[in-house]
């Protein structure tokens, strides 16, 4: 039997896996898919990394963000959005405008991207931590703890452990087989917390070089058309024979389903309209629609919140409320959703599984 086996290998359920491993507990990670990361997606070419989920940071104000890049060693960029700034309104027409996105504190990229923080905190665990494609089919309450049910491609699997953590969007936790089942009022309350911007979707069009730079342009914009709402320049620093622009869908699930195979047509016309002939021409692009993943979106996320949710830790009842805590950014009491939510929701429960196991370390001065 496990001391605590996590569920869910993106940054909140490695995190704590790394926290309670430094404890010295004996812990075990299960993971659906067949890659860890979760919402951290990587796209990797020759010349470096491109996220396809969560691209930026915010250090300056994410002490706990600030604290993983110093353990971690990693370099961080500001978001180029130096330039002209297109506007593209509902009639079509489009504005350039002398600048756009400036923000205070700026958004910064990590060098080798978000991924390369999931890969350091994943290498610093026990060789075998982490089992990938394992599906959860039910989760039982014994005297010793819990027993979690899988599915594997070799077929069930079973596993015990004192305690379990569920790093995971509350509304898949709400889908899981209970036994003592939870009560119709806690499924609910779990199945109505979206899941931060599981609904929505990116494209990342690669090019030779960054032509839009040489007309002045930042390779950010603004459309009221779409497909995309938001763009912005995603090219690798010092990299100069490969460059990319970003966008994140304007159009919502069901509409982007509905059109599935048009979709590259229409995100390249909308380039060239934006930036160009030259911008029709990707060498490669790529549509990550989060919408369609099953272990982070639900039907219900399909139509997202019209702000930022209000997120705060999601404790289960009896009898689970002592051997089953969700982990997931969208349990954390600051920052919820984001990136630094999912470091805040992995220490929170460390330390309350053993305390101070999350040894929390005040961010860097070179961030602040």
């Amino acid at each position: 039997m496990h001391d605590l086996i996590i569920v869910g290998a993106g940054l909140a359920g490695l995190t704590l896996a790394r926290h309670m491993a430094s404890a010295g507990a004996d812990i075990l990670v299960l993971e659906a898919r067949a890659r860890i990361g979760g919402r951290v997606l990587s796209h990797i070419t020759p010349h470096g990394t491109y996220d396809l989920g969560p691209a930026w940071i915010w250090p300056a104000m994410q002490p706990s963000i600030a604290a993983a890049i110093t353990t971690a060693g990693l370099a961080i960029d500001a978001q180029d959005d130096r330039g002209g700034f297109l506007f593209q309104d509902r009639t079509g027409a489009v504005q350039r405008l002398p600048h756009g996105f400036e923000q205070d504190p700026p958004s910064m990229r990590i060098a080798g991207g978000i991924g390369a923080l999931v890969r350091h905190t994943a290498n610093a665990l026990p060789p075998g931590t982490i089992r990938l494609g394992h599906t959860i089919t039910a989760l039982t309450a014994t005297p010793g703890g819990v027993t979690l049910d899988c599915m594997t491609e070799a077929g069930p699997a079973r596993f015990s452990a004192a305690r379990i953590a569920l790093a995971m969007p509350p509304r898949l936790i709400a889908a899981l087989g209970f036994t003592p089942a939870l009560p119709a009022a806690t499924r609910q309350h779990l199945a109505g917390i979206p899941t931060w911007m599981a609904g929505h979707a990116k494209a990342l069009a690669l090019y030779d070089d960054a032509f839009w730079r040489r007309t002045g342009l930042s390779g950010a914009a603004i459309s009221h058309v779409g497909p995309l709402a938001e763009l912005h320049d995603a090219s690798l620093p010092g990299v100069t024979d490969e460059a990319a622009i970003f966008g994140f869908f304007a159009w919502p699930a069901t509409m982007r389903a509905n059109r599935r195979a048009q979709l590259p047509a229409l995100v390249t016309a909308q380039l060239a309209t934006l930036f160009g002939p030259a911008a029709a021409t990707p060498r490669h692009l790529i549509i990550q629609d989060w919408a369609e993943e099953t272990f982070t979106a639900t039907q219900s996320d399909h139509t997202g919140p019209a702000q930022h949710p209000h997120y705060a830790p999601t404790p289960l009842p009896a009898p689970w409320h002592n051997i089953a805590l969700p982990c997931g950014s969208e349990s954390a009491p600051d920052f919820g959703g984001y990136l630094e939510g999912a470091l805040v929701a992995a220490a929170a429960v460390a330390d309350r599984f053993v305390p101070g196991a999350s040894g929390q370390v005040q961010a860097s001065a070179s961030f602040l």
